[in-house]
């Protein structure tokens, strides 16, 4: 007999490849080999009493508060459960008061995260972007959009105006000038059919004009919901994202109470407004850098999990933003490192679409992310 300690991360039916255990027995116990952990805020000492309990008789846990037993009114806590044992307890919860009801749909929950990251390149028509890198005009827009899609870039988001911290909106007559024969020349040249293109704007004039060209996603920063009736016209995807204030007063330091809850009320009192337009094509973007402090920024990135309840895939956007700089000091062009690293963190946690300046090394970096994850045994 011989031991060997692997990485807890390795692909559970990756593993029962080589083993080739009883199919109906593999079931079981993969619901056995995923840790969760559920953080809940202000549980009422009474149910968290319960709940402990319960947990403790299925061989999960409860970590609470010590005065909880002594009749502390509440507490936070946290629940560490695999999945099976997160069934067994979203039944037995439905079945209690003190607010464990609510606790118990919310186990029921699916937090499904994607196989494979789809890559989104950006291509800005301006000449403010951040990113001077990202920068194009009407001579090289064309080979660099082709550059990104030879290179895995499954989407296409173009830019005609910047919304990095301080950045005033052009207007509609400017931002589509500058637009307009770049969309038509995209169209013309059927590229349309290669990646999904996207216009990073919130003018529907302007996006109409793309959606007439073969564009297929709306990606506003401004939460305009107005637009999803445009985006239900054209059958086409409406990426939702969460901003503090606007482009102008976002480098004000940023408040929130909490901000995933605060994040997930704005989701969700959003999606209640846009599915009556008939659009459940829906991408969720929790907004990386946008009104957010560079802590809250990687919070967001640690617990994307959590925003995966809402059954929509979610988009992150990183790549060189300053929240790399408050950590390791750099100029935009000296962070490419480090938005690897949080655009992997971001996959890992729940995104499944990963929007970036550079489209090679991020399919570098997920396709050897991929054959390692991909590895069994012997």
């Amino acid at each position: 007999m011989k031991i060997f300690k692997i990485n807890s991360d390795t692909d559970f039916n990756a593993i029962c490849d080589d083993i080739k255990p009883q199919i109906t027995g593999k079931n079981i116990m993969e619901k056995k080999a995923n840790l969760n952990f559920f953080y809940i805020k202000d549980i009422k000492a009474a149910a968290a009493n319960i709940l402990k309990q319960d947990a403790l008789s299925i061989g999960a846990e409860l970590v609470c508060n010590d005065g909880v037993i002594l009749g502390k009114e509440q507490t936070n806590a946290l629940l560490v459960a695999n999945d099976k044992q997160v069934q067994i307890l979203a039944k037995k919860e439905l079945l209690q008061d003190f607010g464990l009801k609510n606790l118990a749909n919310f186990l029921k929950l699916n937090f499904i995260k994607a196989k494979k990251p789809e890559i989104m390149g950006v291509v800005n028509i301006n000449e403010d972007s951040f990113n001077a890198q990202s920068r194009v005009n009407m001579s090289n827009a064309i080979s660099k959009i082709e550059e990104q899609i030879q290179a895995g870039a499954s989407y296409i988001d173009i830019g005609g105006v910047s919304s990095r911290p301080g950045s005033k909106y052009c207007g509609r007559e400017e931002e589509f000038r500058r637009i307009k024969d770049i969309v038509a020349e995209i169209y013309r040249l059927n590229l349309d059919k290669k990646a999904k293109f996207s216009l990073d704007s919130f003018d529907e004039y302007c996006l109409e004009y793309a959606l007439n060209h073969g564009f297929k996603m709306i990606n506003d920063i401004s939460a305009n919901l107005s637009l999803c009736e445009l985006g239900a016209k054209y059958n086409a995807q409406y990426c939702l994202m969460h901003m503090q204030g606007d482009p102008q007063t976002m480098q004000q330091e940023p408040h929130y109470d909490d901000v995933i809850g605060e994040i997930d009320s704005f989701f969700q009192d959003a999606l209640e407004k846009i599915y009556k337009f008939n659009l459940v094509d829906v991408v969720l973007d929790v907004g990386i850098g946008f009104g957010k402090t560079a802590e809250q920024n990687l919070f967001l990135i640690k617990h994307l999990e959590h925003f995966l309840h809402f059954g929509l895939p979610l988009l992150v956007g990183a790549s060189r933003k300053s929240v790399i700089n408050a950590y390791s000091p750099s100029i935009v062009k000296d962070r490419l490192a480090g938005s690897l690293y949080l655009h992997l963190k971001s996959y890992e946690n729940g995104a499944s679409i990963i929007r970036t300046h550079d489209v090679f090394e991020h399919k570098q970096m997920f396709d050897m992310h991929l054959a390692v994850s991909e590895l069994g045994v012997w």
